[in-house]
């Protein structure tokens, strides 16, 4: 149930960073990397928690996408430093630049699908 939890939560996560990305017309091209990676991700997470036989393609494919959410903090980060001001004015640009918080949540609900792979692993002996 945690696998497929988690599958759904990414799938919505991805839904979103799509919007809003979208929004932000992809203006650097490793935008399109949240929109490549944690679908396939969430997909093979779902068949995992179906056939309830985990892969190892999947566990690769939630690293992936969990270092991918740390990394998006520092394309984040770079956003809000590119609006006017930067960090100085970083009241405005908080609220204004890409949100920050918004990255890990790939990583949290990846690390949450790896836990769930190793509790499969270990149902199975």
């Amino acid at each position: 149930m945690l696998a497929g939890l988690c599958a759904v939560g990414l799938a919505g996560t991805v839904a979103e960073t799509a919007l809003l990305h979208f929004r932000g017309a992809f203006h650097n091209p490793a935008m399109w990397l949240p929109l490549a990676v944690p679908p396939v991700a969430a997909v093979a997470l779902a068949r995992d928690a179906v056939t309830g036989r985990p892969l190892q393609g999947t566990a690769v494919l939630l690293a992936a996408t969990a270092a991918l959410g740390m990394i998006g903090v520092g394309f984040h980060a770079y956003g809000v430093q590119r609006n006017m001001g930067g960090w100085r004015n970083w009241r405005q640009n908080i609220l204004a630049g890409p949100p920050l918080p918004a990255p890990p949540a790939f990583t949290g609900l990846a690390i949450a699908g790896l836990g769930a792979l190793l509790l499969m692993r270990a149902a199975r002996g």
